[in-house]
């Protein structure tokens, strides 16, 4: 069984502690703001830990999504048809936007950005030699 972690993006973390700012700099500014920035704190080390929590686990031939051990989601890899790169915006158990799209048989996809991508395809690879990877990944 190998689990990787997610890649996390310094961009998506320097962006959401700038809007967080951004949006309470005029209320951290009055007196008594310094309330207002613990409470900003506070407010960001769940969105944080939740950015931190994903991880993906290879267990024989079934790869495991897993968020906060909370929402699980299991592929099967001998099914897997592809591999590309997508920059895509939609949700997706991935916090960074360095993320690849998984094809499998049947139309079922899954969108992940592991942090050691090299290996996560290697392995891949491994368990279904059939795979089509795309070029730009290698």
């Amino acid at each position: 069984m190998k689990t990787y972690r997610t890649r996390i993006s310094t961009g998506l973390v320097a962006f959401i502690i700038v809007v967080l700012l951004v949006c309470c700099l005029p209320v951290i500014t009055n007196e008594g703001g310094w309330r207002m920035l613990i409470a900003m704190c506070i407010t960001c080390v769940p969105v944080f830990y939740l950015l931190y929590a994903i991880k993906y686990t290879i267990d024989g031939t079934t790869l495991r999504v897993t968020v906060l051990h909370v929402f699980n989601d299991e592929y099967d890899l001998t099914q897997l048809e592809s591999v590309v790169p997508t920059r895509t915006i939609l949700s997706a158990p991935a916090s960074s936007l360095k993320r690849i799209r998984l094809d499998f048989t049947g139309g079922q996809t899954a969108v992940i950005s592991p942090r050691n991508q090299e290996d996560f395809l290697a392995e891949l690879r491994k368990i279904n030699p059939k795979v089509k990877i795309d070029e730009s990944l290698l």
